[in-house]
């Protein structure tokens, strides 16, 4: 098994949606080569071609989990069937991409709250509200980790709501000398707030997570011995463990790139490959999970800094309770034969009326699932990434643009209450007649 990052192009318009145009060109790919694309984002649109950075698992035929990669979620998108009553609203903060709110450690939550104060309920994934010990995400958001959140809205997984996760940690051996630390945060949290996570294990060799940086500057990163991390979730997850955690040094961030990074210059170096480690374990075991980074840092970073969206970072070691504060209560992940299967209790893309995004990064799955399902894309321009994939772009028919995340909590509010949003607006334009005759549908009486 290897980890490969790779760019291709697609056409920038054509038939279909971008999503079906997208699992069109994967299609193709994967006839020529056995590798299943495990991070997908549109990066760049020009007026021709659209530029698609990829991060690929590559299976060899004797593979052990290449049966667990053998459906393409991306080619088998489903549509959203109708409007289930609990209102459920997506928000999506990439990783990797330098996002001004939710570009640092946990910044996104109170925007992550408010949206949850206007919804039913909030599905997120845990970059928005990790931030090292502290994870302040309200009782009605749900974390779901980011690979599985993708095909949650390709309408492949339901979230099963739960009360309680038993949490396995696995630790790379590369931070052996931070396990004391690690084991202190599990205890902690077992003391302190009752969560089920006393199994930890240490990995059987070396991880070798390094970090890399793609041609649009996104931060992403490359997993040396990728079925080490499979191989210690499966021993965990035998001896009971319904969630996943893990904890790894990130290799590569050099002094000058973590201060551009707190300087808002460049993303977090370290958000793109913890990315890669879950989305790693999420397809192929279908548990909740997440990553904290070992203290990469303490060689690279002073003892504080003068932006307030850093400072979680400069007060734990292993940065893990977030972690284990998501988890501790993260939905079960339920594999979907077709969306009217799922169970009463199951949350599926029949519930999702909106999903939030930067304005700018409308290139990732999220944003193409909407487009493809009619779903309202809120597209939040103070957001600002590093990206320009914005819909002067995309030309998609589903997107509100809204300022801030305040405007875009009102939207949430009026959708949720299925209030027409050009009635909240002026100048309020009369009905529009249609000029031409169009022939009746053939509906019998009464039908």
């Amino acid at each position: 098994m290897k980890i490969v990052n790779s760019l291709h192009s697609i056409p920038a318009f054509g038939a279909g949606t971008w999503l079906e145009r997208l699992a069109e060109s994967f299609a193709a790919q994967r006839a020529a080569s056995e590798r299943y694309p495990l991070r997908v984002a549109i990066t760049h649109v020009t007026a021709r071609e659209a530029t698609v950075e990829t991060t690929f698992v590559e299976l060899a035929p004797d593979d052990p989990y290449r049966a667990r990669f053998g459906l393409n979620e991306l080619a088998a998108p489903r549509r959203k069937t109708h409007q289930e009553q609990t209102f459920a609203v997506v928000q999506i903060i990439p990783t990797g991409v330098r996002c001004e709110v939710g570009g640092f450690a946990g910044d996104a939550c109170p925007a992550t709250n408010l949206l949850a104060a206007a919804a039913d309920v909030v599905i997120t994934h845990p970059n928005a509200v990790n931030a090292s010990e502290l994870n302040e995400m309200a009782r009605n958001v749900l974390y779901v980790e980011g690979r599985s959140l993708d095909d949650f809205l390709l309408g492949q997984l339901a979230l099963l709501p739960s009360r309680g996760n038993r949490i396995g940690t696995f630790i790379d051996p590369s931070g052996r000398k931070y396990v004391d630390d690690v084991i202190n945060t599990l205890n902690a949290a077992r003391a302190a707030a009752g969560i089920d996570c006393g199994l930890h294990m240490l990995a059987g060799r070396e991880i070798g997570v390094r970090t890399e940086w793609t041609r649009s500057g996104c931060a992403v990163g490359v997993v040396d011995h990728p079925a080490v991390v499979l191989e210690s979730a499966g021993r965990l997850l035998a001896e009971g463990a319904e969630a996943i955690g893990g904890v790894s040094v990130i290799h590569g961030v050099t002094p000058e790139e973590f201060s551009k990074h707190l300087a808002g210059e460049i993303p977090n170096p370290s958000g793109g490959i913890e990315a890669i480690i879950t989305h790693l374990i999420s397809k192929v075991f279908r548990v909740p999970t997440a990553h904290a980074p070992l203290p990469y840092y303490r060689d690279v970073k002073k003892t504080a800094t003068h932006n307030p969206r850093a400072s979680a970072e400069f007060i734990s070691t292993p940065h893990y309770f977030c972690v284990l504060k998501g988890l501790a209560r993260a939905p079960r992940l339920m594999p979907l034969e077709r969306l009217a299967a799922a169970g009463h209790s199951q949350l599926t893309l029949n519930n999702v009326g909106a999903i939030v995004v930067p304005a700018s990064c409308l290139g990732g799955i999220p944003a193409l699932a909407a487009e493809y399902s009619n779903i309202p894309l809120i597209a939040v321009e103070e957001n600002a990434t590093l990206l320009r994939v914005t819909n002067d772009m995309m030309h998609m028919r589903n997107v509100i643009p809204v300022r801030t995340y305040t405007e875009a909590a009102g939207v949430v509010l009026a959708l949720r209450n299925g209030l027409c949003l050009e009635s909240l607006r002026r100048p309020l334009h009369c009905a529009r007649q249609l000029q031409d005759e169009v022939p009746l549908p053939n509906v019998a009486i009464g039908s």
